[in-house]
């Protein structure tokens, strides 16, 4: 295990992911707050040589962590599912996205990423970006990959959130996505980068390509009207 209390890493400020005032409404901790919760989360691993993390949506594409390699796995007890209501990065208040999660049972093929040494700042970003709001639960699992398993860093779904959706009906989980758009970009654009990353890994979920051909229907006919 790794002592960071002498970590001058986590004395640099950062800045935040997110921005403007609906962001600072919906902010869940202070940056003195977030420091302490990453600290306190890698007291419990020897990480001095980097850690992985394991991503299972955006962080499949859009990282934010500087790696030195990368691999695909399984993750045991979890499946992926647009879950978690955005009003920030893929939505609006008045129009609100959805993005993943992981939630209870099954399995879930991702990708996970091995950080570098000296990554303190780039986990403080990347706590900021999924932890806004307090949507996630972040969580130390085991991922198997061919003959091994490693320890990875992921973010849970947190089923008690007033954002967390339960299953529904697919057509309107579609709707929402080819609605809503935020400060990171369309939730059409979110899902389908997913997808597409998804098959260059050779992995599939056929339930996300379903809701993506039908949230591209809706949007190509929202365009129309």
């Amino acid at each position: 295990m790794t002592d960071f209390q002498g970590d001058l890493m986590f004395e640099q400020e950062i800045e935040g992911w997110a921005t403007g005032e609906q962001a600072e409404s919906i902010r869940n901790y202070s940056m003195d707050q977030l420091k302490k919760d990453v600290r306190e989360m890698l007291k419990t691993v020897d990480c001095q040589s980097g850690i992985w993390i394991f991503g299972y949506g955006s962080l499949m594409w859009n990282p934010d962590v500087r790696y030195s390699k990368t691999d695909t796995g399984m993750l045991h007890g979890y499946h992926r599912r647009l879950c978690l209501r955005s009003t920030v990065y893929r939505g609006a208040p008045e129009q609100p996205g959805v993005v993943m999660g992981l939630a209870p049972e099954e399995h879930v093929m991702g990708g996970f990423f091995h950080s570098q040494e000296n990554f303190s700042p780039d986990l403080l970003l990347l706590w900021d970006r999924e932890m806004l709001a307090g949507t996630y639960l972040p969580k130390w699992v085991k991922i198997q990959k061919a003959s091994e398993s490693v320890d990875a860093l992921t973010f849970i779904a947190d089923p008690t959130h007033e954002d967390y959706l339960p299953p529904g009906d697919l057509k309107e989980i579609a709707m929402m996505v080819s609605r809503a758009s935020g400060q990171r970009g369309t939730n059409l654009d979110y899902l389908r980068n997913t997808v597409e990353v998804l098959h260059q890994l050779e992995l599939k979920d056929s339930g996300l390509e379903t809701i993506l051909d039908l949230a591209t229907r809706k949007a190509d006919l929202h365009r129309a009207e």
